[in-house]
């Protein structure tokens, strides 16, 4: 193919995707519902465009678009926006072209969210002048202040709201150090969902992606159970002999296997949901997100979890 021609086909198509780029930044700033849409949206065409001509074009209609939206919007906005749509989409494009397998490209998504991250943290600190550590520090004691006042009117009693108090502050001092743990494995799951509704886009547009195995499918190793255990031990030890390090150990332990024991319930939920109602993509999504924003429902899936790990149920079930 002469390469004059694809140079062409490649600012051709650059330049429209950078179009529909920017209206959906522009809407993302203005549009208040429209800013979760957007950021999901706007790594596809960087990932179209780095599976069809490269990482060269890919990058060059980042940072043109960059700049555009800088002359739209306050600059520094649009400098934390290119960041994070560059990062996400040139790792999305990187994955699909080389036809990286699920485990791969989630870990490769959720390193450039990370690398995104650091860098967003640094501008923020360098030239916002904010400090991302405080100003979590100062959300949480503003939580806890808001805790404390809603246990004063249900009418708790002195030594009751001495107890809670104490509680929460303990929570707050081993904060920091769970920190790293929460963030990780909040960019992985961020990772799955930019992996999917970019699958979701590319297949309706007629790329050919290989898909993730359906959730309701996934298996975790029994070994969590265990983990959990030995988490629950360890935070015993460290708490009744005020050694903060086992604590530590024995507080991230214990939330690395809650999380990964609940994946597991939520994969037992959709499966027996999926074989009584076969739910599509949108009712398992809108499931999901019932079960991370209710803590009734995050116990009751938790639980499932443990009931599929010990009993093997969907083992069985698919064996028999």
């Amino acid at each position: 193919m002469d390469p004059r021609n694809t140079n062409v086909r490649a600012v051709t198509t650059a330049g429209c995707f950078a179009a529909v780029m920017l209206i959906l930044a522009l809407l993302s700033n203005y549009v208040p519902f429209f800013s979760i849409i957007g950021y999901f949206i706007l790594p596809v065409p960087m990932a179209i465009i780095h599976m069809r001509f490269g990482l060269r074009w890919s990058l060059m209609m980042g940072v043109i678009v960059g700049a555009l939206m800088g002359m739209f919007i306050d600059p520094v906005t649009a400098l934390l926006q290119m960041v994070t749509f560059c990062c996400v989409g040139v790792a999305l494009g990187m994955g699909f072209r080389s036809d990286w397998p699920p485990a791969k490209m989630l870990f490769g998504v959720t390193i450039a969210l990370g690398v995104g991250l650091v860098v967003l943290v640094g501008i923020m600190y360098i030239v916002l002048h904010v400090d991302v550590l405080q100003l979590l520090n100062g959300q949480f004691q503003m939580l806890m202040d808001s805790v404390i006042e809603s246990y004063k009117d249900s009418g708790m009693s002195e030594v009751q709201l001495a107890q809670g108090r104490q509680q929460m502050e303990e929570v707050a001092r081993l904060l920091p150090a769970i920190i790293p743990l929460m963030v990780c494995l909040g960019l992985a799951m961020l990772s799955y969902l930019n992996i999917r509704v970019a699958q979701i886009i590319l297949t309706r547009l007629g790329y050919a992606v290989r898909p993730f195995l359906p959730v309701r499918y996934w298996e975790i190793s029994r070994s969590m159970l265990y983990l959990y255990v030995l988490a629950i031990v360890v935070k015993y030890w460290g708490t009744s002999r005020g050694i903060d390090g086992l604590s530590v150990i024995g507080l991230n332990l214990e939330q690395l296997s809650v999380f990964f024991i609940c994946i597991q319930g939520i994969a037992f939920v959709l499966y027996l949901l999926d074989r009584h109602f076969k739910l599509g993509s949108a009712g398992q999504a809108c499931i999901v997100i019932l079960l991370f924003v209710f803590p009734l429902f995050q116990f009751l899936v938790f639980v499932a979890g443990i009931v599929d790990m010990a009993m093997n149920y969907r083992k069985k079930h698919n064996a028999a």
